[in-house]
């Protein structure tokens, strides 16, 4: 299997002149939702899809529960989801509040089988175009 990726032209500041340059970008394909792994893991597995499905399912509403609670989520050779927060810098310990607290995120980080996996993957141009970035007008 191979990844694809296409020919992105874009504009760069290099010591503050701004040219154009060109650079590999992965192709994303589309979304594998819950119908589609259940499917792919029905055909790998004596389960029925509806089992998959149900199971799916409750994992997803656990580690949404799990990681609310703080802790953190080890799916094995996949790797593990951890809460993660940003914080506002106080002078006293007595201003640090909950309100202090500005962003509560995951943070998905790979497990070494999975990071040694990536180092396999191959890479395929897709097509012969070359693409480039849609820039935002200024006001």
């Amino acid at each position: 299997m191979a990844i694809k990726f296409f020919r992105l032209k874009r504009k760069v500041n290099i010591n503050g002149v701004v040219v154009e340059k060109y650079m590999a970008q992965m192709q994303v394909e589309t979304v594998i939702d819950f119908d589609k792994l259940a499917e792919l893991i029905d055909q790998r597995s004596t389960m029925s899809r509806g089992d998959i499905r149900g199971v799916l399912s409750e994992v997803e509403s656990i580690c949404g529960d799990m990681l609310l609670l703080g802790h953190k989520l080890n799916f094995g050779d996949l790797g593990s989801f951890c809460p993660g927060m940003k914080a506002i810098a106080c002078d006293t310990p007595e201003e640090v509040t909950s309100e202090t607290i500005t962003k509560f995120y995951t943070i998905f980080k790979p497990s070494k089988t999975l990071k040694k996996k990536f180092k396999e993957a191959v890479f395929h141009l897709g097509d012969n175009k070359v693409r480039g970035v849609k820039y935002k007008k200024k006001d």
